[in-house]
């Protein structure tokens, strides 16, 4: 569960709560504010969401479960659309005005956090599969007496011709070897 806290006469006052169900319904649905904003509208303002007709499926369940204003806004980078932020009130029936700017804010610094995440992710990932091709076209070049084009050429042939991704075939290379190679006591 998520909720913006704010102080209000000396003590921290719940403004919003974040209802599970009604963020999965926009996803089952595929309509409504989120949605909206991913695909369309990077900022997507709902104030007296009862009153509101943009998303006929999506609005009378999310108001029923609670909702009266909700804020939307895609999270991206130059290159690529990362997700979406959701703010949700339950008792307001309106957004601040500060809020949009506070929430677009955080939802630049969340898509540069995000992004490189992912970039880190991806890179991760490239090196595990690098170290494990490498890996195979050395069994290879051992195994059949052939250089290094040859071996990395058969993996690709393999790759093509069983339409799997040349990692998924190097690790199997890989985990064929290390079976023959593991002694019993290893087991």
């Amino acid at each position: 569960m998520w909720s913006e806290e704010v102080v209000s006469e000396g003590r921290p006052q719940r403004r919003a709560v974040l209802r599970p169900p009604a963020l999965a319904l926009q996803y089952d649905l595929n309509e409504g504010p989120c949605v909206a904003s991913v695909e369309n509208t990077p900022v997507v303002v709902v104030e007296h969401a009862r009153h509101d007709q943009r998303w006929p499926n999506y609005m009378p369940k999310a108001v029923k479960a609670g909702l009266r204003a909700q804020l939307a806004l895609r999270l991206y980078t130059d290159q690529d659309t990362l997700g979406g932020l959701n703010l949700y009130s339950t008792e307001a029936e309106t957004v601040h005005p500060d809020a949009v700017a506070m929430a677009e804010l955080f939802a630049t610094h969340a898509a540069i956090a995000l992004d490189r995440a992912r970039y880190d992710h991806q890179l991760n990932e490239a090196l595990g599969s690098r170290k494990t091709i490498g890996q195979a076209v050395g069994l290879l070049m051992q195994r059949y007496q052939i250089d290094e084009d040859r071996a990395f050429h058969f993996l690709v042939r393999a790759s093509s011709t069983s339409n799997m991704k040349l990692r998924a075939i190097a690790q199997e290379v890989v985990d064929t070897a290390n079976q023959e190679f593991r002694t019993p006591s290893s087991t």
